[in-house]
C-alpha cells in the first residue's frame, strides 16, 4: 500500500492546492492470479476508504493489453513501488510511453533503468510515501518544457532494453567462446 499512503502524503503537500488534488487519480492496475491476490485487491480497497481516498483511487484488475494501452495514454505519471525488483519491465513499459515514473530506489530501476542526474534524468526515485508524494509533486508543478525532456530522455533510454540490444549484447558476451573453439 505504499502508492495509497503516497497519495495520503500528496494531498497533505497539495493542501493549498485543492482544485489540482481534485483533477487527479491514482490509478491500480494489475492482475489477479487467485483468491489470494482477490484479497489484496479488497484489503488495499479498505486501506484506501480508511485513508479517505476512495474517490482518488481506481482499482483496475485483469485489464486488456487495449485498457493498458489507453490507460497509458491519459496518464502523466508511472509509479512502481515495489522494492528490490530485479528488472522491472513495468517501468521500461511506462518510460517507452511516455509516463515519467517514481519507481523505488533500489533493484533494477535503481542500477539499470532510471537515470537521476541533471541533464539526463529519465524519471525519478523515491523511498517511502513522503519521497513518493514530494516526486509527484515536483513532476505536477514542473514546467511542460522540463517534463518533456524527461519523457524525451526516458523515451531514448528504453531502446537499450529492446530485444534487439539483449541479443547483440548476448552475442558479444559469448564471442570470445566462440573464437575460441574455432582455433582448437
Amino acid at each position: 500500500p505504499l502508492q495509497l499512503q503516497a497519495m495520503y502524503e500528496l494531498r497533505t503537500l497539495l493542501n493549498n492546492d485543492e482544485a489540482l488534488w481534485n483533477r487527479l487519480r491514482l490509478m491500480i492496475m494489475g492482475s489477479c492470479r487467485d483468491e489470494e491476490d482477490r484479497e489484496r485487491v479488497k484489503n488495499m480497497q479498505d486501506f484506501a476508504k480508511h485513508l479517505s481516498l476512495e474517490n482518488s483511487v481506481e482499482f483496475r484488475v485483469n485489464v486488456s493489453y487495449q485498457e493498458l494501452i489507453q490507460c497509458y495514454q491519459v496518464a502523466t505519471i508511472g509509479l512502481h513501488a515495489m522494492w528490490n525488483e530485479h528488472f522491472g519491465i513495468s517501468v521500461v513499459d511506462c518510460m517507452a510511453a511516455g509516463l515519467i515514473m517514481v519507481a523505488n530506489r533500489s533493484g533494477g530501476p535503481l542500477m539499470d533503468i532510471i537515470e537521476t542526474s541533471e541533464g539526463s534524468q529519465t524519471g525519478y526515485l523515491a523511498v517511502d510515501a513522503y519521497d513518493y508524494a514530494r516526486c509527484i509533486a515536483t513532476i505536477l508543478y514542473n514546467g511542460r518544457e522540463y517534463n518533456n525532456k524527461i519523457r524525451q530522455a526516458a523515451r531514448a533510454s528504453v531502446d537499450r532494453f529492446s530485444e534487439q540490444e539483449f541479443e547483440n549484447g548476448f552475442l558479444r558476451a559469448i564471442s570470445p567462446i566462440l573464437d575460441e573453439k574455432e582455433f582448437r
